[in-house]
């Protein structure tokens, strides 16, 4: 029974001080680090991406008002940083730089750059991994297949649409569909082709797209302007209803993985160092005792 008493006070010895270290350090690390200023290399060459990527929503996408009030009201999830920062360490929640900076999509360690293009990834998957929501609208849309990436129309340093008018924008491919609406009822009532084929959603998506972006007219679009003239069966005859054509979206939605599992607690780590130091303690402790009594012989 002494010994038992023995190895156990021991295993205390060492379990109390690991508990108590493993504990600051788990806490310690759950605290959102300062990140680094970007690289001032870019700049030097690159002052015109420069000057858009700070007034552009990439640029803020840490220090948005907006996105601080949301999320501090859900708490400061880790997982909102994946998207928000740039190099975020789920496991020690720091990060590398506020916003999305240059390295979220270019290659920093391409060789001989400048004397050879810095390499980045301009696919639209790319812009899919935080506008999730809308890079799903996209793969249902007409540009996809014919190969107009999301880069094809939006400058993604300052996140802003290539053109300043967004009816210039669709006429730089459409042509000839655009001279022709030029001269339509719809154009002389003020229309634009983004009022009807960019629907605004009532809902922001994941990502915070606020227009559908598979670029197809719904029914319900029309009707605001023609609720007389075409057939809206919820809203001109709420009496025999059929189901609205299905949503761009509803295959996504289905499809929504879980989210990501939280954060370990502090208490946890902590729990699992004090085993392990009663653990060692319980091991070392006949040792210590032969060490002891050989020296007190």
């Amino acid at each position: 029974m002494r010994k038992i008493i023995y190895r156990l006070i021991l295993g205390l010895v060492i379990a109390i001080p690991l508990m108590l270290i493993t504990y600051a350090l788990a806490q310690a690390s759950g605290q959102p680090q300062e990140s680094v200023p970007p690289s001032a290399a870019c700049p030097a060459c690159h002052e015109t991406f420069q000057q858009a990527w700070e007034q552009g929503a990439h640029g803020h996408a840490t220090n948005d008002p907006i996105f601080q009030k949301a999320w501090e009201d859900q708490g400061k999830p880790g997982e909102c940083l994946t998207c928000h920062v740039t190099g975020y360490d789920p496991s020690t929640n720091t990060w590398k730089e506020n916003g999305i900076t240059c390295q979220a999509c270019h290659d920093t360690t391409t060789a001989n750059h400048p004397m050879e293009p810095m390499a980045a990834d301009r696919s639209s998957k790319a812009c899919g991994t935080c506008h999730a929501e809308t890079f799903f609208e996209w793969q249902v849309s007409a540009h996809r297949q014919q190969g107009l990436d999301c880069i094809g129309c939006h400058d993604p340093h300052g996140t802003t649409l290539k053109s300043e008018d967004q009816a210039n924008q669709c006429a730089s491919c459409h042509r000839e569909r655009a001279s022709n609406f030029a001269h339509s009822a719809h154009s002389k009532q003020g229309l634009t082709c983004a009022d009807c084929h960019l629907t605004k959603l009532e809902d922001p998506t994941e990502g915070h797209s606020r227009r559908d972006h598979s670029f197809m007219v719904r029914l319900s679009t029309c009707n605001k302007c023609h609720a007389y003239q075409m057939h809206d069966p919820a809203e001109v005859h709420p009496e025999n209803p059929t189901p609205l054509p299905p949503d761009a979206m509803s295959s996504a939605d289905q499809s929504t993985v879980a989210e990501q599992p939280g954060q370990v607690s502090p208490f946890g780590f902590a729990a699992i160092a004090g085993l392990f130091g009663l653990g060692v303690g319980a091991v070392i402790a006949p040792w210590l005792e032969r060490i002891y009594k050989n020296k007190k012989q």
